[in-house]
Order: structure tokens, then C-alpha cells, then sequence
């Protein structure tokens, strides 16, 4: 299953897509029950990921996590998207979540993990980022903010840029995924309302580049076991280095 050809073109040009429709009510309902649960718990047990000092919090490690999460990886809506950018043979880079508090600032605008660190225009998409909508995206709650077409520019932002003349901040509603290649300058937005923003993260990976984390040898044994042959290849299971080479054993 491909993709439309106007959306083909939207992602070479601007980077960037909405895919409407993806989450139903009752699953975002379930996703941000959830979330919040497990945020709660972890700044109880001193495991909180905190960030922008204080003004968010990310939920990491999602597929170890609770089954629910497993449906996000391989969704037939997306899949597609991550195909077309990255080969069909992508691998889950993380699966995680970012609860942006009210009075969060705008964060730090950057490229996504090895994108960030390579200079030159990257010839081809090397990593994708997808947030699943757990609230409407707005300028005021803290909707993303990007620079549509950036993955075109030679080189990533400066550390201390704040604003860009081409910047968006999106609009969007929840149920939705806003799917971009990973070299697109982005950051979360300010958050100006008294409710929390969030948002599922998914991001993804070409199969020969080494993952933010290393599912094949952290995921629980039960989340491995249930795993479909299209989920182990999104693990990471099938673009693993070979181990050492073992003696035939003849009968």
C-alpha cells in the first residue's frame, strides 16, 4: 500500500504531513488516561524523564509499558508514510511520549538524533518523527513548531535560535498524526493554557542505523513473544550485526 502522490510531494518539498483521522475517541481516551498514570507514577518513584526545566516530562520505553502501545507499530494508516521516507524495512528508533505542562516554554528548535549531527543536505531521509495527537494542536497549547521545508538546508539550526521566519506553529486535530522527516527543524511549542499537551511520540529509523534504544535486548520476554514477524522487523530483529560464525554440525 503506497501513499498519494500530492502527499509524496508534500513530504519532498515541505518535510511534513498531517494524517487525519488515524486514533479514534476511546483510544485517545485510553492513550492519555494511561500516560498520565505512568507519568505520575515515575515522578512518585524518582524515574521521571523532566525536561525544558521543569515544564514537561517524557514517558519513555512505552512498549515494555502495556500491549496497547504495540498497536501504534506497523498501524496500516502510517506504515506507509514511514515506508515511503525510510525503505520497508525502517526499525522502531523509540516509542515514547512528551506531556508539555502549562507555562512550558518554547523549547530548542533541532534536527532528530543522527540527523542533528551530520552537516551538508542529507541526500535522503535518514529518520522520521510521528506525534500521535492526544489533544488538538494549537499555537497556544504548545502545538509543534517547524520550519517547512529545513531538511532542505545545509546545515541544522544554532543552539540558541528562538524564532525563524518561515516557522509554523501546528494546528491540528487530535486524533491525528503529524508525520515528518526528521530533518525538518522542529521543537515543542510554548504552552499558554491551563491543560497539559500530549502527545504520543513514534520515531523511526533506516534499518542500518543504530536506534535511540535497543529493544532486541531490553524488551520484556512476554512483548517478544507475541510479536508478529512485521513487529520484530520494526524491533530491530532482522537488521541485527551477525554474531560469530558456528561449526556445521553434520548428522
Amino acid at each position: 500500500m503506497g501513499i498519494p502522490e500530492a502527499h509524496r510531494r508534500q513530504l519532498d518539498e515541505s518535510g511534513v504531513i498531517v494524517i487525519p483521522d488515524v486514533l479514534s475517541q476511546p483510544e485517545i481516551d485510553a492513550y492519555r488516561a494511561r500516560l498520565l498514570e505512568l507519568a505520575e507514577k515515575e515522578r512518585e518513584d524518582g524515574t521521571a524523564k523532566i525536561h525544558t526545566g521543569g515544564g514537561g516530562q517524557h514517558v519513555r520505553w512505552l512498549v515494555n509499558k502495556g500491549e496497547m502501545f504495540e498497536r501504534m507499530l506497523g498501524h496500516p494508516k502510517v506504515d506507509p508514510y514511514f515506508e515511503y521516507l525510510l525503505g520497508d524495512d525502517y526499525t522502531l528508533s523509540t516509542l515514547t511520549s512528551n506531556i508539555v505542562s502549562p507555562g512550558a516554554p518554547d523549547g530548542n528548535y533541532h534536527r532528530d538524533h543522527a540527523a542533528g549531527r551530520l552537516s551538508g543536505v542529507v541526500p535522503f531521509p535518514l529518520v522520521a518523527n510521528s506525534l500521535w495527537l492526544l489533544e488538538d494542536f494549537t499555537p497556544e497549547n504548545g502545538g509543534t513548531r517547524l520550519v517547512p521545508g529545513s531538511h532542505k538546508f545545509p546545515n541544522g539550526p544554532e543552539s540558541d535560535l528562538e524564532a525563524h521566519p518561515n516557522e509554523i506553529r501546528v494546528e491540528a486535530p487530535k486524533g491525528s498524526v503529524l508525520l515528518f522527516n526528521g530533518s525538518v527543524w522542529h521543537s515543542a511549542g510554548a504552552n499558554r493554557t491551563d491543560r497539559a499537551r500530549i502527545a504520543l511520540i513514534c520515531f523511526c529509523c533506516r534499518s542500518f542505523m543504530k536506534p535511540m534504544f535497543d529493544f532486541v535486548n531490553h524488551l520484556k520476554p512476554e512483548v517478544v513473544a507475541r510479536a508478529t514477524p512485521e513487529l520484530r522487523r520494526i524491533y530491530g530483529f532482522d537488521s541485527r550485526p551477525r554474531p560469530p560464525d558456528q561449526p556445521n554440525r553434520l548428522a
